[in-house]
Parts: C-alpha cells; sequence; structure tokens
C-alpha cells in the first residue's frame, strides 16, 4: 500500500500514478527522459530495494517504510498514532493492524476490527479492499505507482546523503482515480546514482492535488537485496470477519487517514 493517494474528509488526494497530462505543458526532454528511463531499468534489473516515503497533505503526514521484491514485499505504514503492516507473497496478501486501521483500511465494523485488532488478516484478490491493500507493495509496482512525472530539465549532479546523483526535474501529471481525473500542479525530482547502474536515490514531489497542497519524498537503498517475507501463522480470513463495507473506496494503492 504505497502513497499513491489518500483518502481525506471524503475527498480523494492522490499523487503519482500512470495518468494524461496537460497539453500546455513543457515538452519532455530527450535526454532526462532516456537516464530516468535508464534508471528504472536498473531498478527492475536489481530487484528488490528498501525505501521510505512521507507523504503529506491536508495537515497528515503518512510515514512509510517498505521492502519490495520481485514478487513479494513488507510495508509498516503509520498515519498519526495508527499503523498497520501489509505483507504480499506471490498473489498472498496479509494485513495487521490496530482497530482505527482495520475500519479505515478494511472497511471491517467496529466490533469486528475491536475484536481481532493486532491479529493477522489474509485477503484473497475476492475480498473488496485487496486490491486496494495488495497495491505497490512489490518491487515492479512500487516503483510505477510512485514515480509518475514528465521529465523536462537535467538538473546537474548533487549530493544526496553520501551519494553522488544526477538529478531530472518535471512536472506533476494529472491522474485517474475512480474514473475520474484528478488535477495534479507542481514539480518533481527524481535523482538517481551518478555511478553505475544508475539506481534511484530519491524522488521528491511538491504540488497542489485538487487544491490541497501535497508533498511527497520517497527515497531508496540497499538494491538488490534479499527480501524475506514469510506467511504468518494462524492468519484469520477476511471474510471470516463479516465485513461491514466493502473497503476503501479509493483507487488501488490508496490509503485513508485517520
Amino acid at each position: 500500500m504505497a502513497v499513491v493517494g489518500l483518502i481525506a474528509a471524503g475527498t480523494v488526494v492522490a499523487i503519482s500514478g500512470s495518468s494524461s497530462t496537460t497539453s500546455s505543458s513543457p515538452a519532455i526532454s530527450r535526454t532526462a527522459a532516456r537516464f530516468l528511463q535508464a534508471s528504472l531499468n536498473a531498478a527492475r534489473r536489481a530487484g528488490s530495494f528498501h525505501y521510505v516515503s512521507n507523504f503529506t497533505s491536508q495537515g497528515s503526514t503518512q510515514h512509510t517504510v517498505g521492502d519490495a521484491g520481485p514478487d513479494s514485499g513488507r510495508q509498516v505504514i503509520t498515519i498519526g498514532s495508527h499503523s498497520f503492516t501489509v505483507l504480499v507473497i506471490g498473489t498472498a496478501c496479509y494485513f495487521q493492524g490496530d482497530a482505527n486501521t482495520m475500519v479505515a483500511q478494511l472497511g471491517v465494523s467496529a466490533a469486528a476490527a475491536t475484536s481481532h485488532a493486532g491479529q493477522w488478516i489474509a485477503l484473497a484478490p475476492s475480498d473488496g479492499p485487496y486490491q486496494s491493500v495488495y497495491a505497490a507493495v512489490t518491487a515492479p509496482s512500487a516503483l510505477s505507482d510512485n514515480i509518475a512525472f514528465k521529465p523536462q530539465h537535467d538538473l546537474g549532479t548533487s549530493t544526496v546523503g553520501t551519494r553522488s546523483v544526477q538529478s531530472i526535474g518535471g512536472a506533476m501529471t494529472n491522474f485517474s482515480a475512480s474514473g475520474q481525473t484528478q488535477q495534479a500542479r507542481g514539480t518533481a525530482e527524481f535523482d538517481a546514482a551518478v555511478a553505475r547502474p544508475h539506481v534511484p536515490v530519491r524522488y521528491v514531489e511538491r504540488g497542489v492535488i485538487n487544491g490541497q497542497q501535497a508533498d511527497f519524498t520517497m527515497t531508496f537503498s540497499h538494491w538488490g537485496e534479499r527480501v524475506g517475507i514469510v506467511a504468518p501463522p494462524g492468519a484469520l480470513s477476511f471474510s471470516s470477519l463479516s465485513a461491514g463495507t466493502p473497503g476503501p473506496s479509493g483507487p488501488p494503492g490508496s490509503t485513508t487517514l485517520i
């Protein structure tokens, strides 16, 4: 469950995504586009990585710490005083959270959430919240769902932490959520290692989405290291919880501010 979207007060506030852009924005720089593609190709070849992201909008921040592999991954997401964990192994998906996050993310009743808070919940692909919980956890989806902008400028080299990076910048893009176009206006910066194989180091967005200020930062490390995820024993099936609603109404990968 990446920071592709936050739902707050009934308003979808999302970032990134493979969406449409406006024709009035500056043209793509071929040099910047080639560097972005080379970096993303290097990321895919590496296959796995660790990441930390922060998304802030409307006074709330979602903090995500994750480990993403080719077909598995782990996320620990904290929103205010509440947190939950998502595990993905192939098509299997597991959720563990407090009562508040169970209601917000899984759509279960308050009574069921209170009874099963802290227990592992197994989600099947046919379950309502499966897509939103499962999205953006594996390495391929974590990249595609979180890095999406129009590469327009070569920003030169700089240092991020201890890494020398090449930076490119461009415009945030509009995107589609629940069949509706979300208006995104602002700038993005993508930083990748100067040294080959040019793996991503940091991605930043600053702008306004549907009239709300939104800031997003994602950092990457530990490329190519094994991501060992084990299915939690004794997980309860989601269907056994008597869900009160079909789950979050946002787009895949969206989360709900509590």
